[in-house]
């Protein structure tokens, strides 16, 4: 036998209330299947479906905005068919030394997306470069506004329902 007051016990507790083992395991494999014990209004342990808070479910929500963001669905172009993605730290790093090999007066760099290395005029790599930058703000711009949006809503299903993987921009496809 076991005891329950606001937890379970194996001695009796003042107030607790007496349990069999066979329903003690009931509540903990309920327990495991993702249901909560709860306490009845008689003071008896049962089993009770959690219902998520709007603010849970918000919370919810915007951690799958920021996976989606986060993934190839967004962080993702091609040169030639290759797909890949320089992030920004490395596209900054990128566009700093190809304006010095300009200067050095270089007419090709190299750019390597992923193992695959390609040879490509010096000023068509900056252009490229411009142009993922623009697409990456455009997409922060496009979360942002997805998180914002997220957060202004009042009910549980219309966060549920919130579709956050429209309004990116295409993505982005060179030829090398």
């Amino acid at each position: 036998m076991k005891y329950w007051k606001n937890g379970f016990y194996d001695e009796y507790q003042e107030g607790s209330v007496e349990i069999t083992d066979e329903y003690y395991n009931q509540l903990l494999a309920g327990q495991s299947a993702g249901l909560l014990i709860a306490e009845s209004k008689k003071g008896c342990p049962i089993l009770v479906v959690h219902e998520a808070s709007i603010e849970e479910i918000r919370a919810q929500k915007l951690d799958e905005l920021r996976l989606f963001d986060s993934s190839e669905a967004v962080n993702q172009f091609s040169i030639n068919g290759v797909l890949g993605w320089l992030n920004k730290s490395t596209r900054v790093g990128l566009m700093n030394s190809i304006a010095i090999e300009r200067a050095s007066r270089r007419s090709e760099t190299n750019i390597w997306l992923g193992d695959t290395l390609f040879v490509l005029p010096v000023k068509k790599a900056i252009d490229m470069l411009q142009q993922i930058e623009l697409y990456a703000l455009m997409c922060y711009n496009t979360t942002q506004g997805h998180i914002n949006a997220i957060n202004q809503l009042e009910t549980k299903e219309e966060i549920e329902a919130y579709d956050f993987k429209t309004n990116y921009p295409g993505k982005l496809s060179f030829t090398g």
